[in-house]
């Protein structure tokens, strides 16, 4: 039997253990699957421990994945580009890390005819989710890239990071809006799920095609719904990215990929 361990705090209302023990009955392999709290104080001897006990890869969520990123030997492009990993495994002695959300991110949009090619986005945020996501949005080459986030400092920083991808990229103060037409805006803060309001000009999604909010719930998500009431119709959450992400992490643990759209579809009636 395999075993399997999602980390981070609070840890209790992860869909993670059921999503990769529906992965392995699917492909006819035993594994556990546990959902395990860890302080960020206690982050590095925790989790060596417990690769060290016989777990053969442990996916890492908030607020850890910028210490699982210094914790490993090995680190993957994109995890280094990002600064933040979300899959450990152990291999010949060493802590092998990488980043799996943008991989998901991208691949949910592509499932529903989304193409970032010379598109025109928007992100919202410029924290560790943003940066999570933005190797993998900018190897898709869209033709401009506008980072809005409340503190203009952090996204001018991103800028700054990524200048050297090719595309044109640029930070704004979360109120402004990019000139020209949009094609998609992304939200990566978690303004809504804590109880703080989303601050932006909501003339941005009049202007744009498609909104996608990293946040999931069995209602629309409190920015869906700005964009919906804004008149765009195709608004998705974060729920397929979350599922993508993960069928990821399975093959890097397991060497076999299983489907996302049975688990995806599951996931989305039991909410």
């Amino acid at each position: 039997m395999k075993k399997f361990a999602v980390i981070g705090q609070p840890i209790k209302h992860s869909l993670s253990p059921r999503i990769h023990s529906e992965f392995a009955k699917e492909l006819g392999i035993d594994i556990s699957y546990e959902a395990i709290e860890i302080a960020p104080k206690d982050f590095n001897s925790a989790t060596k421990q417990l690769l060290e006990n016989g777990y053969d890869g442990l996916n890492v969520t908030l607020p850890l994945k910028e210490l699982a990123y210094s914790l490993a030997d090995e680190v993957s492009q994109i995890g280094r580009e990002s600064g933040a990993v979300n899959t450990l495994w152990k291999e010949k002695g060493k802590i092998f890390a990488d980043s799996t959300d943008g991989k998901g991110l991208v691949e949910d949009l592509l499932n529903n005819q989304i193409s970032l090619k010379d598109s025109n986005l928007v992100i919202l945020g410029a924290g560790g989710a943003a940066r999570s996501i933005l190797p993998s949005v900018l190897s898709l080459h869209p033709k401009r890239l506008t980072l809005l986030n409340r503190t203009f400092e952090k996204s001018r920083a991103l800028v700054d990071q990524f200048k050297a991808s090719g595309v044109q990229i640029q930070a704004l103060p979360m109120e402004e809006i990019p000139e020209g037409s949009l094609t998609g805006v992304i939200n990566t803060t978690s303004a809504g799920v804590i109880g703080e309001d989303l601050i932006l000009n909501q003339r941005i999604f009049q202007k744009a095609d498609w909104s996608y909010d990293l946040n999931y719930s069995k209602e629309t998500t409190y920015f869906n719904q700005l964009a919906k009431d804004a008149g765009i119709e195709v608004c998705l959450d974060g729920l397929g990215m979350l599922v993508g992400q993960a069928a990821i992490s399975f093959k890097i643990w397991t060497g076999k990929r299983p489907s996302t759209n049975r688990v995806l579809n599951l996931i989305k009636s039991s909410l």
